[in-house]
Formats: structure tokens, C-alpha cells, sequence
């Protein structure tokens, strides 16, 4: 039997059908293969689990990590690589970010993206990591990537900064004359009919997927992020979704830049 410990997570009010998205690619993969799953969940930090058995198992299990992503262990990270993650803990310290880029433990193993490293690839250098986090819509399990700076092996820890391809995607986000709602642990699906039955699919420009249960809502020129929040968020209720309105955004840079 293969146990795998995938890079996406389930979590929130949508785990069970996040699960049985994952059940039912699982299936459809082992369909003509000798195997066969075994069992589905996640770990302590929701990351999914499979466990496949079969002639075939091998197999399943790589195109299982070439869809979804594996984790890695603390040795596998070099200076100057690039990792994708999710941002935790937001908001629980005020010395950084940090981002779970699927290191396992024990212990635990988070990369910190200290507050000077922000402020200094932000161009906010007096700002507070609150400030930096509220302006610029950094909240817990929004998808980024971060560049390894810094290894210490001794007391397991690892510093970084933002990749250039996140700080592209907020300088983008930050120009771009649509609002975004950040819709994070849900699938596709699931967003699109909630917009179906809200009447609001028309107001909605694209879809853009951020991770693999994760997504930005790209509005139509003429239509307000909140609107849609509002119409919506009662058909997601306790679905973390966030507000990414260009207008605001700048106005809240340049006044605390």
C-alpha cells in the first residue's frame, strides 16, 4: 500500500465535499488500473491523505503528486528555491508571516517571511505587519509563493520573502480596474452554482484559480466585489471569502506607505 500526504488541503465548511472532489478523481484515476483507494482524509494540518493499494499503486500515487502536489521533508529545502504554499496563522504575531509549504515534522515547519523582508519588497517601510496584511488582502490560506533565504538546520527553521510571481500577482491585482472576491476552500463547482443561484454568473468576468480549492473572483467592470459577497455569502456560509477592491487598496498604500 502507498501512503501519500498531498500539498492541497481541505478544510473549512466544504471539507466532506472537498474530500469526495478528491474521491471522485481518485476514482476516476484507478478506473482501468489494477488498484484501488483505500482511504481519503487529512492530517493535523488538513493536508489530504490517500492511501492506494494495487499493482498499480505507483503509478496512481505519481499522478496523484504530479496533480495535487506531495510534501517534502525539512532536507529537501535549498537557499534560492522556490516553494508554493498557503499563508497560516495570519495576524498571530506581528514579527512576519508565515506560509505552510508542506515541510513535515516533527516538528512543525513554517517558512517566516519576516516583517523587514515585506517592508522592504512592499516598499511599506514603516508599516506594521497588520497594516501590510489588511492592505493588501495577505489572509490565511491565500496561495502564494516564497523564495528560501535562509536555512538553520540546527533549530529547524527557515526564512524567506515573497517570490516575484506573488509580488507580480499583487502589483497586477493592484492596477487592474476589476474588483476580486477571494473565495478560499471551495471547489469550482461549487462557487459557480452558488452564483448561478444568485442570479450573479453574468457578473462574474472570470474565475482564476489561485490553488487547488482556492480562487479570485474577477468581477465585470461594472459590478461591486461586496455585491456579490453579499448575494453569495449566505449560499457559502462560514466560506472565507475577502474583499481585493483596486480602489481601496491604493488608497490605503499611499496613505500608509
Amino acid at each position: 500500500m502507498r501512503h501519500l500526504i498531498l500539498h492541497a488541503q481541505a478544510y473549512g465548511p466544504y471539507r466532506r465535499q472537498l474530500l469526495n472532489h478528491m474521491r471522485i478523481d481518485v476514482t476516476e484515476i484507478v478506473r482501468e488500473l489494477s488498484a484501488s483507494l483505500v482511504k481519503l482524509g487529512t492530517d493535523k494540518r488538513n493536508h489530504i491523505t490517500v492511501d492506494i493499494e494495487g499493482e498499480d499503486e505507483e503509478f496512481v500515487g505519481n499522478v496523484l503528486l504530479q496533480r495535487y502536489g506531495g510534501v517534502s521533508e525539512f532536507g529537501a529545502l535549498s537557499t534560492d528555491s522556490t516553494f508554493r504554499g498557503q499563508l497560516v496563522d495570519v495576524g498571530k504575531v506581528g514579527y512576519g508571516l508565515y506560509c505552510d509549504i508542506g515541510i513535515m515534522g516533527p516538528p512543525k515547519m513554517d517558512v517566516l517571511v519576516p516583517l523587514h523582508n515585506l517592508r522592504s519588497q512592499l516598499s511599506m517601510p514603516k508599516s506594521s505587519l497588520r497594516t501590510i496584511s489588511s492592505t493588501l488582502v495577505l489572509v490565511d490560506h491565500l496561495p502564494v509563493e516564497v523564495r528560501i533565504t535562509e536555512i538553520d538546520s540546527a533549530h529547524h527553521k527557515t526564512t524567506g520573502e515573497l517570490a516575484e510571481s506573488t509580488l507580480s500577482r499583487i502589483k497586477r491585482w493592484a492596477g487592474d480596474d476589476h474588483q476580486r472576491l477571494l473565495v478560499l476552500g471551495c471547489t469550482k463547482n461549487i462557487i459557480e452554482d452558488a452564483l448561478t443561484k444568485s442570479g450573479h454568473s453574468q457578473d462574474i468576468y472570470q474565475i482564476e484559480k489561485l490553488g487547488h480549492f482556492e480562487f479570485s473572483l474577477r468581477c465585470k467592470r461594472s459590478t461591486r466585489a461586496s455585491g456579490i459577497l453579499a448575494a453569495i455569502g449566505p449560499r457559502l456560509k462560514g466560506v472565507p471569502m475577502h474583499l481585493f477592491i483596486p480602489e481601496e487598496v491604493g488608497e490605503r498604500y499611499n496613505a500608509k506607505a
